[in-house]
Parts: structure tokens; C-alpha cells; sequence
């Protein structure tokens, strides 16, 4: 269930199950000691009528709390492609991720709060939650594991978009590569609005 609002304006959707948008994903990480990593990325969301609509850079810091908590500061520079013309986002965040283990099947639940600044338009907070699962397998030479998660967003008192992924994540040496399908969902007045997305992930450790 997907939601494009941005500055008063509203990106329209088709409902389409065809896969029509390509999105790729580049992270930097460096774990500084064993409490604290830090994290940069670069996300670019690519549709076959839009072109390039969407890109950003990120920024994290992670304190490790414990061996099953996370906190997160994180900073986004987004730039959105509106009809020609560039919009930026600025967005300050925080996270706590939760991690258990149960046999071989790793639990991960995160919690964001987003503030979502823009140029022009209203401000807003945003609440986001995913929960993923993923078998620890660790198939062929690359650790290729499965995973399923669900991420649903909340903003101005209501659920306004939710992410289904099946992706498969692995590792060798330093890099992290990943490929995922998600279906992503809308609500606008109309009702809910879908579509299939197409994503690759590299992640290098450093």
C-alpha cells in the first residue's frame, strides 16, 4: 500500500502488477568497535515512465545497546523529479531495531519515527514498522539466505502505505549483495493503489 505526497501534490499510481520500476541500492558500512558502526547510502528509484523520480543519500550512526538492540540517528537527503522539477526533503530519524534468534530463523522488528521536512508544503512526522524474517541457511559459496519482511507507515493518524518483500540476501568477504521483489501499496480517496517493484542491493563492508 503505497503513498507519493509530496508538497501538496500527489504523484499518481497505476494499478499495475507488471514490473515497471527498478530500484538500486549501494551502502557503505564501517563498524568503528563493537558498540558503534556507522553506515552510508545511496538509494535510486528508477520507473520505466518516470525515469530517475526519486533519489537520496543517507547517513547512520548505530550504537549496538545489546546483543538484541540497535539504536539508530540517521539523516536523508532526498530529491524528488516533480513533473521536471526537483523537490528535496530533508529528514532527520530514529530507530530502534530488535533482533532474537529461534533455532535456526532470525527475527528482526524495527520502529522509525521520520521527521519529513520539505522546501515548500507541510511538515510532518511519520511512523514506520517493519518485521523481517530470515532462515540462516547460508546456501552456496555467496551465504545466500531468503527473507520475507512487512513494513507498514503511519502519518497524520492513519496507515498510509505498506511494503511486502521476498528477497534473498548474501555475503563474501566484504560485500553484501541482495535482489528483492516487493509489492508496494498506496491509500489515496480512491482506495489502494499497487505496485511491483524490482530492487538489487550491494553493501560493502569497509
Amino acid at each position: 500500500m503505497i503513498v507519493f505526497v509530496l508538497c501538496g501534490k500527489t504523484v499518481t499510481a497505476e494499478n499495475n502488477r507488471t514490473l515497471k520500476e527498478f530500484w538500486q541500492e549501494l551502502y557503505v558500512i564501517k563498524n568503528f568497535n563493537e558498540k558503534i558502526g556507522g553506515e552510508i547510502l545511496f538509494n535510486n528509484l528508477h520507473s520505466i515512465g518516470l525515469g530517475s523520480y526519486d533519489w537520496f543519500l543517507e547517513g547512520k550512526i548505530d550504537y549496538h545497546a545489546e546483543s538484541w538492540l540497535d539504536m539508530e540517528l540517521m539523516y536523508r537527503h532526498e530529491f524528488y523529479d516533480m513533473n521536471g522539477t526537483t523537490v528535496q526533503e530533508y529528514r532527520p530519524m530514529f530507530r530502534l531495531s530488535g533482533k532474537k534468534r529461534l533455532g535456526n530463523i532470525s527475527i528482526r522488528n524495527r520502529h522509525k519515527i521520520e521527521c519529513r521536512m520539505f522546501e515548500v508544503g507541510e511538515n510532518h512526522i511519520r511512523y514506520r514498522s517493519d518485521l523481517r524474517v530470515k532462515p540462516c541457511w547460508n546456501l552456496t559459496s555467496l551465504n545466500v539466505n531468503p527473507y520475507l519482511t512487512e513494513e507498514i507507515f503511519i502519518a497524520r493518524g492513519r496507515m498510509t502505505r505498506n511494503r511486502l518483500y521476498g528477497g534473498i540476501s548474501g555475503q563474501k568477504g566484504r560485500f553484501e549483495p541482495g535482489l528483492y521483489l516487493l509489492l508496494q501499496s498506496d491509500a489515496f480517496e480512491s482506495g489502494w493503489k499497487f505496485r511491483n517493484i524490482l530492487g538489487i542491493i550491494l553493501g560493502i563492508e569497509i
